[in-house]
């Protein structure tokens, strides 16, 4: 991540000024930038770094860098006459010189008191430094040269930004520009430096592993970049956290929509844009351009992603245990039907659709109705959780953290075939649903006459007391990764996890058709997996055998899910 000194003054406001020691990445990246290797592909145009020249990209035989950053943070965006964007560079960046990371004395820089906040915390120095402000162009010219990089693919240079077919042309080929790039360089401003005395960790770690972890929460809770649709296919490409490049198993629907439902852009189009360039053979089934109004482009867009997968059902809720939203949803007023998760949350790992039970293929109308027809479904009668955002209770937060407790303490005992009472081993399951799925456990079911310990959790969008689970089995894989003795700072994937879950609809009546039976999407019902003491060896068909085995009807039903 490149760091940018760029701090506005109401910024500066309730901070203090006392000078701190600082948490720096030490780690010498140098030669992993100089052995990495480009893909086949090259981009229509790329800049020669040497002279700031656009050239072809195929007469480039070595590699190239790629360019993530925001536009807001580049420049002045206006607004032309004929409603497309353009964004003014200007002088609002500083680059720092003759700066020691390891020695010396700040106070001998000459900056501005807003730069002074910025630099203050950074290891002092006993060199000479000075700071100069430049534009958006000369900050890159010198992270290309402080990167050793001699081609860059910079979006606003390389792609025609007054020719709209070429726009078009070039964003259908986003996906192989960053997949094929030596490396992407992402200018992050809102990354940090922290100070280690207000860092607190369970295990030692060195300085470079605090310091890359601080960054992605920097990254994740604080910047544009991680907000904004356009940078989606690029977290999904080289972040090693959400194993979205995974060569053997590839991405899914899943960990894309888990992130682009709550991401931001300045039109419509562009967060279908970012989400089928993710999925880059979205473009065979559908055409996707800004004449085609976007409620077209959209249903068009989740029909064909679900006509070919199902785990698009694979969501919980969106709300914390004191009904607070997770996470903003950016993609409400669209109209869009329950099924999509406009509700919910997806889930973050890959899920894949491993088994299902449906007496014909499923199919999408017009109007965005899901049909689904089976004869192997379950009602199910479910309970809120007291500590959840159903409870009839009021949230009380030092109740939950005494249940959190208790749940530690029965976990540090040897032997977990202890008697338990019955909050704990519902709290035991309330923690593990958010563990895995990163969605809050909603409600619970548990069979008649069965001991406590045969429940499990639901994480629905809405309450209800009654809810119907369809036997289409989905598998998440979540990855292992380990930190290696010889390399703390880095991560090496050791393999995968796997937990399953059911997707669960609800009746709904529509006041204005109230003959007619629907149903809605409202969230999953977790089963387990492996590496749990309740952990599933069965393959998927006998998962379901189990389930549904005794709960077949006579006759097909058909499910319509609005």
């Amino acid at each position: 991540m490149i760091r940018i000194l760029h701090v506005h003054s109401e910024q500066l406001k309730d901070r203090q000024t006392d000078q701190a020691e600082s948490l720096v990445s030490t780690l010498d990246t140098t030669q992993y930038r100089r052995d990495a290797t480009a893909g086949e592909y090259r981009p229509t145009y790329l800049i020669r770094v040497s002279d700031w020249k656009k050239v072809p990209g195929k007469q480039v035989e070595t590699g190239y860098c790629a360019l993530s950053y925001v536009w807001e943070q580049s420049g002045d965006v206006v607004q032309k006459e004929n409603g497309e964007y353009d964004c003014i560079d200007n002088e609002g960046r500083c680059i720092v010189e003759g700066y020691d990371m390891n020695k010396g004395d700040i106070t001998t820089m000459t900056l501005t008191e807003e730069e002074k906040y910025e630099v203050q915390f950074l290891p002092s120095t006993t060199s000479k430094a000075t700071i100069k402000h430049v534009a958006y162009k000369e900050l890159l010219q010198q992270i290309c040269k402080d990167f050793e990089i001699e081609y860059l693919w910079y979006d606003k240079i390389c792609i025609d930004q007054s020719d709209d077919e070429n726009k078009l042309r070039e964003i259908k080929q986003m996906h192989k520009i960053y997949s094929n790039a030596c490396y992407t360089v992402a200018i992050v401003p809102e990354v940090h430096i922290h100070d280690p005395k207000v860092i607190n960790t369970i295990i030692p770690i060195n300085n470079d592993t605090e310091a890359s972890l601080r960054a992605w929460i920097d990254m994740a809770q604080k910047s544009l970049w991680w907000k904004r649709s356009w940078t989606l296919e690029e977290t999904m490409y080289f972040n090693w956290m959400l194993d979205f490049a995974n060569q053997q198993r590839g991405g899914s629907v899943n960990q894309a929509l888990s992130e682009a439902h709550f991401r931001t852009s300045s039109k419509e189009h562009d967060k279908i844009f970012s989400l089928a360039n993710i999925f880059p053979d979205m473009f065979k089934y559908m055409e996707i351009n800004n004449k085609i109004d976007i409620k077209t482009t959209v249903n068009h867009f989740y029909r064909t992603i679900a006509t070919h997968d199902l785990s698009i059902l694979c969501f919980g809720s969106n709300l914390f245990y004191n009904s607070r939203e997770i996470g903003v949803y950016t993609m409400k007023n669209h109209n869009l039907p329950s099924w999509i998760g406009v509700s919910g949350c997806h889930l973050g790992d890959r899920v894949t659709t491993t088994t299902t039970w449906l007496q014909s293929q499923h199919s999408i109308c017009d109007d965005m109705l899901l049909y689904i027809s089976t004869e192997y479904y379950k009602t199910l009668s479910v309970v809120p959780f007291d500590c959840g955002c159903f409870s009839p209770l009021s949230y009380d937060e030092q109740q939950w953290n005494q249940k959190i407790y208790k749940f530690e303490k029965r976990w540090m005992v040897k032997g977990l075939s202890i008697p338990v009472e019955e909050d704990t081993a519902l709290i035991d399951w309330a923690i593990k649903m958010i563990s895995i799925s990163s969605c809050y456990a909603t409600h619970y079911y548990q069979p008649q006459d069965a001991p406590v310990m045969q429940a499990r959790p639901l994480s629905l969008t809405e309450d209800c007391d009654e809810c119907i689970i369809l036997p289409i089995l989905l598998k998440s894989y979540s990855l292992i990764a380990e930190r290696r003795e010889e390399s703390p700072s880095l991560h090496f994937s050791t393999g995968y996890t796997y937990h399953y879950f059911l997707p669960v609809i609800k009746i709904y009546v529509d006041a204005a058709n109230g003959t007619k039976e629907w149903y809605k999407a409202i969230g999953i019902y977790f089963l387990g997996g492996a590496f749990h003491k309740d952990h599933i060896s069965d393959g998927p068909y006998e998962i379901l055998i189990s389930i549904f085995g005794d709960d077949d009807h006579s006759e097909a039903k058909e499910f319509i899910i609005q």
